[in-house]
């Protein structure tokens, strides 16, 4: 039965049939009615998407009731202000603050603006193309705005409520498709000032900071996936080595590595990238192969529709201060020795012989300041003395 049912919709395949049932003719429809009656499985499989839609929806409109709110963010966004009229704008800045929580509640609709503004450009593309006088020379999107001619505008506005209108009823079908690439992903939130560590079936472990989403793979139901997370707020790698490269895909960018340790901090228009050590390569998401290549203390930043920023020089330890570690690369004990007086405010001082020996580690700024000094002496063959002053101080050990 089933099998006749679904030949007779051969022209999709059953299962995306039964996920977007609004695409099906009607003979299509009694088709696919008549394999759901046909088999229990594929009737509860259907019965559960149905439920996830509703359940997506209704969060949704939880945390975005005007869905044409994105619509307008996301040309607002991109630098076309001017399409929108003075009431859209007072209605966009209103809301502006609900449609950035929203936007970090549900990472996927980083996805769906990025979608719009890339139809934007295409659609500003077939507008020159077709609809610009020939003696009009300004360029749409000039420095100055408000350079392009009152009529142009008034019709630009006009064609964009279309363009407007079409997104709001694509909208749901490009969520459901998200929500199917994001089906067997775990998700951790995390509250201000909280952070979790969070290890991953590779090894690899994640320093999630506070108001920060991190999404990545179940190990039982998406192994072949277990390299690749997804990240809005700040987190800190140490990624294990591994011939499959680990992948971080943020709102704006994708960091690609194979083992290191760098730090990540990204919101729904930038994405900035530390390293610490190893190598990583940081792409726009819109242009995976314009990437750049980090080499240790180095930074790059992807903003919405710019490229990667060419790699600068950063001191790793500032950089990365609000990953809650203290990280060193090559850094001299004196200079290690300023950083923890300050941070404890408690005075260390070092042995000039020891001054210079170049430390490479990491330290939770949780841990005690002995703890941490006990540990830096170690690997010196050294010691840590009370100072009779106040303080520590690490000096060349008497043993």
């Amino acid at each position: 039965m089933r099998d006749g049912a679904a030949s007779s919709i051969n022209m999709k395949k059953l299962d995306e049939a039964l996920l977007f049932p609004e695409t099906l003719t009607p003979e299509e429809r009694a088709a696919a009615r008549q394999a759901l009656a046909a088999d229990a499985g594929l009737a509860e499989a259907a019965a559960q998407w149905r439920a996830v839609q509703a359940g997506v929806r209704h969060r949704l409109e939880r945390h975005l009731p005007d869905r044409s709110l994105l619509v307008l963010y996301a040309l607002d966004a991109s630098g076309r202000a001017d399409v929108l009229t003075d009431k859209e704008r007072q209605v966009l800045d209103a809301a502006r603050p609900a449609l950035e929580r929203a936007l970090a509640a549900h990472p996927a609709l980083a996805d769906v603006a990025q979608c719009i503004r890339a139809e934007a450009d295409a659609f500003e593309k077939e507008w020159e193309a077709h609809f610009a006088a020939p003696s009009q020379e300004v360029p749409l999107r000039a420095p100055d705005r408000r350079a392009v001619p009152v009529g142009r505008r008034v019709g630009m506005r006009r064609a964009w409520r279309v363009v407007a209108a079409l997104t709001v009823v694509a909208f749901f079908t490009v969520v459901f498709l998200l929500v199917q690439r994001d089906a067997g992903l775990v998700t951790v939130e995390t509250a201000a000032g909280e952070t979790q560590v969070i290890e991953l079936a590779d090894g690899t472990t994640v320093r999630l900071l506070g108001g920060s989403t991190l999404s990545y793979p179940d190990p039982d139901e998406a192994p072949a996936l277990a390299r690749t997370v997804r990240l809005t707020g700040r987190a800190f790698f140490t990624v294990v080595p591994n011939p499959a490269p680990f992948t971080v895909e943020t709102p704006t960018a994708l960091t690609t590595v194979l083992g290191t340790r760098f730090g990540v901090a990204a919101d729904v228009d930038v994405t900035e990238v530390v390293l610490a050590s190893g190598s990583v390569a940081v792409a726009p998401k819109a242009a995976q192969d314009r990437l750049v290549v980090l080499e240790p203390g180095q930074m790059s930043r992807v903003a919405v529709g710019a490229l990667a920023s060419t790699p600068v020089a950063v001191d790793v330890a500032e950089a990365l201060g609000w990953t809650g570690l203290f990280i060193f690369r090559a850094t001299p004990l004196r200079v290690i020795a300023e950083r923890l007086s300050a941070h404890y405010d408690t005075p260390v001082q070092v042995a000039p012989s020891l001054a210079d020996e170049q430390i490479t580690g990491e330290f939770s700024q949780d841990l005690p300041l002995e703890e941490i000094l006990q540990t830096l002496a170690a690997g010196l063959a050294a010691e840590v003395e009370a100072d009779p002053a106040g303080g520590f101080r690490i000096v060349v050990s008497s043993r």
